[in-house]
């Protein structure tokens, strides 16, 4: 949920930037002079936020009205919880689609972030009628950054402008749908894919605690 700020709170959010990406069109290069302007903003995580044990996946969003521009904010802890819970979408396109990030596979070839891009898709194409072109290329593009990430490559911005030229067909989208969820969860099953990305860490014991989120089952 999005919880909107007034332009004072704006200001202090502008005062802990860490990263300020621009999201949507222009992220993707599909943006025309007709445009809206989309941020996501990473914050510092603050110590009321990281101590207090709350799960937080909300996220704050500033509308400058004037600007035509939304500005959109996370936390750092946030960001990254938000990617590995699969929770949304932009958080794995800012780590594919911009030079933030070198090892940019390791991070989003996961389970969860794949289950991610099915999901949305599978949505937009239920919502289909309410706007089918607008419904069709996002389900798309979805779709596509799921197959690439199953096929272990990189999707690219390139492959995802040739999307918006395309006819899409409702019903082979859905049935790609099914395959690519199909192929995810056989993926899943036989220990090629893992629900998460873990860092290395420098300590053994830290190492087995994140690691064991990865476990599917455990044996008492």
């Amino acid at each position: 949920m999005n919880i909107i700020i007034n332009k004072e709170e704006h200001l202090f959010l502008q005062t802990q930037l860490i990263q300020s990406i621009k999201i949507g069109s222009h992220l993707y290069g599909t943006n025309n002079k007709n445009s809206d302007t989309d941020f996501l903003c990473i914050y510092k995580t603050s110590d009321v936020e990281l101590h207090s044990g709350l799960p937080n996946f909300h996220q704050f969003q500033y509308k400058d009205l004037e600007n035509n521009i939304d500005w959109n904010y996370c936390s750092e802890l946030q960001f990254w919880k938000n990617l590995q819970s699969g929770d949304a979408t932009i958080n794995a396109d800012i780590v594919l689609f911009t030079e933030l990030y070198n090892n940019k596979l390791e991070i989003c070839r996961t389970y969860k972030t794949i289950k991610a891009y099915l999901g949305f898709a599978k949505r937009d194409l239920k919502d289909v009628k309410k706007d089918v072109n607008r419904k069709l290329i996002h389900a798309a593009r979805g779709l596509y950054c799921a197959e690439s990430l199953i096929k272990n490559e990189l999707p690219t911005k390139l492959e995802i402008q040739k999307i918006y030229s395309k006819t899409l067909n409702t019903e082979e989208l859905i049935n790609k749908e099914k395959e690519l969820r199909t192929k995810t969860n056989e993926l899943y099953d036989s220990n090629q894919l893992s629900n998460y990305y873990i860092e290395k860490c420098n300590h053994t014991l830290w190492q087995k605690l994140l690691d064991s989120n990865n476990t599917k089952e455990f044996r008492y």
